[in-house]
């Protein structure tokens, strides 16, 4: 009887210290890895136009809506396209067709300077643009141009925007947005490892 009774308050204490530890409980955690970008170029080209048209709707510089042409964005470390592969060139040739598009779409006065002097007929097409400088239409001008650069990284192009006063060279206006890996290149060339993107050619390599 003597043992039972030692052995019932130790029972009991170990019971009581039981209840008191809290089961260990899972600490959520919150991914914060960037997800691919369900939007096409255009939806990123468009909110580029639109900061920087709102700076030179803005500027008092200006009585009269300028007239805009519009150039070729170019890598921001060579400013040249000499050395960029087909699908830089293509990128950076649909930046500006589409800063193009938005530029008369939010109003503005466009000048083509690519407009030759007369339409080529061929075969089986009609040609009215060229980038012989010998058959470009020099009729207008254009007193402004919207132009820029752009810098690729490894989950996203960084894309800088200018618009400049040509006889001037005064930056009028001037923004920087982002646009991701994956709406510049089919999502079968964008791996995702941990929380960045790879950009992988059709050869295979990873760049």
């Amino acid at each position: 009887m003597k043992w039972l009774l030692l052995v019932a308050p130790s029972l009991l204490t170990a019971v009581l210290l039981s209840g008191c530890v809290s089961p260990a409980v899972a600490v959520a955690t919150k991914s914060t890895e960037t997800e691919l970008s369900q939007h096409p170029l255009g939806f990123y080209t468009e909110r580029l136009a639109r900061q920087l048209f709102a700076q030179l709707d803005d500027s008092p510089l200006w009585l009269t809506r300028p007239q805009i042409a519009v150039s070729s964005f170019l890598p921001a470390t060579a400013l040249s396209l000499h050395h960029a592969n087909s699908e830089q060139r293509d990128f950076a040739n649909q930046l500006s067709e589409s800063m193009l598009a938005h530029s008369r779409q939010f109003g503005y006065a466009v000048y083509e300077y690519r407009l030759s002097n007369e339409v080529v007929l061929a075969g089986e097409y009609e040609q009215a643009l060229t980038r012989q400088l010998n058959e470009i239409n020099r009729k207008g001008s254009a007193n402004t141009l919207l132009t820029g650069t752009y810098t690729l990284q490894q989950d996203a192009v960084i894309v800088n925007a200018r618009l400049i006063h040509i006889p001037s060279k005064q930056v009028l206006a001037a923004v920087t947005d982002y646009i991701p890996a994956n709406v510049l290149w089919s999502t079968q060339q964008v791996n995702k490892r941990g929380a960045m993107f790879y950009r992988q050619s059709p050869a295979g390599d990873n760049k």
